[in-house]
């Protein structure tokens, strides 16, 4: 793994795109797709795992019509395909290399309106479980989230607040933890936001660090855990080692942080939305806090996943489509 690391970072840090020209899928987009899946299917996805590094390929910008409203996103390199949460209808999407998607998931909503429940991130366990939020908008009995098997069952884990609104969550396998970026809104509009783990086993939900007001992105690192205050355009990190772990600010200079995914070399990508310019952004973030633009567009962003080796996909909000960037 230690050549594919430096590869990677040499790949990712070497170019940074300025915004690109956007394709069609059928102009410009398929060829691009089928040489990066070559170069995933040979990608290595464990530490056990040997062999050449892949090589990042840079491409132009184009699109994916998904017919739903993505927000969350995961790409399984195992199966080289692309997990869509459909914020509309309530469903998780699964999109192959060919084009074709179907239907991997149902999530209930309570309120009888798939669209008012909403849904948020996805995340994989090393085992295979996929886990998601169920936003709620902070509606008695519609906050919840749920874990999902390989055939697509959704279960609600018990022991989580069901008024509480929740986007981000991530799974750490070291830990056997979720962890959940958290708030609440009042009837002034004023937002109460922290971070919470969730033992999907034991059913417990545990706030481990407040003093937030939206954060919406979240992302573990090996012991570092990293969360993006919305509202406050703050990135902040905390030591998931420490007896009482604290928040440390990274940034403050993003605007309307999102959802944030992390690479092989160890970085994370985050999502920022400039609403002045109506651009969206991905910022690359290094383990030293190194920040550079990996791309922008014309597209406000809500998701992201990356394939781990040349392609980056971020839902566009309110357009049912996927933007597909270069990560080189």
């Amino acid at each position: 793994m230690k050549t594919r690391v430096w590869t990677m970072t040499a790949a990712l840090a070497a170019c940074v795109p300025q915004a690109a020209t956007t394709a069609t899928e059928s102009e410009a987009g398929t060829d691009a797709t089928r040489a990066a899946s070559e170069a995933t299917a040979d990608a290595p996805t464990t530490d056990a795992t040997t062999g050449a590094p892949a090589q990042c390929e840079t491409f132009p910008t184009y699109r994916i019509d998904v017919q739903a409203e993505p927000n969350g996103l995961y790409y399984r390199v195992d199966e080289q395909k692309l997990y869509i949460a459909d914020d509309d209808n309530n469903r998780v999407l699964v999109r192959d290399e060919d084009g074709a998607t179907e239907v991997f998931a149902e999530i209930p909503n309570p309120s009888g309106d798939p669209g008012s429940d909403g849904l948020g991130d996805l995340d994989f366990a090393a085992d295979g479980t996929l886990y998601l939020p169920r936003f709620g908008f902070g509606m008695p009995g519609l906050g919840a989230i749920f874990r999902l098997g390989p055939d697509g069952e959704a279960e609600a884990l018990a022991g989580v607040d069901d008024e509480w609104r929740r986007v981000g969550l991530d799974y750490d396998d070291a830990r056997g933890l979720l962890y959940v970026a958290t708030y609440s809104r009042d009837a002034d509009d004023v937002y109460t936001g922290w971070i919470a783990s969730v033992d999907p086993v034991a059913g417990v939900e545990t706030m481990i660090v407040g003093g937030l007001s939206k954060p919406v992105g979240i992302a573990v690192l090996g012991d570092t855990l990293f969360v993006g205050d919305q509202s406050q355009r703050q990135l902040f990190k905390l030591d998931l080692k420490a007896a009482a772990p604290a928040l440390t600010l990274v940034s403050d200079e993003f605007e309307s942080l999102d959802l944030m995914e992390t690479t092989p070399d160890g970085a994370l990508l985050v999502l920022s939305y400039d609403t002045a310019n109506s651009t969206g952004r991905v910022y690359r973030v290094t383990g030293d806090g190194t920040i550079s633009t990996v791309a922008e567009g014309d597209w406000e962003p809500r998701g992201i996943a990356f394939d781990g080796v040349s392609r980056i996909f971020v839902s566009a909000r309110d357009t049912q489509q996927i933007v597909v960037m270069p990560a080189c």
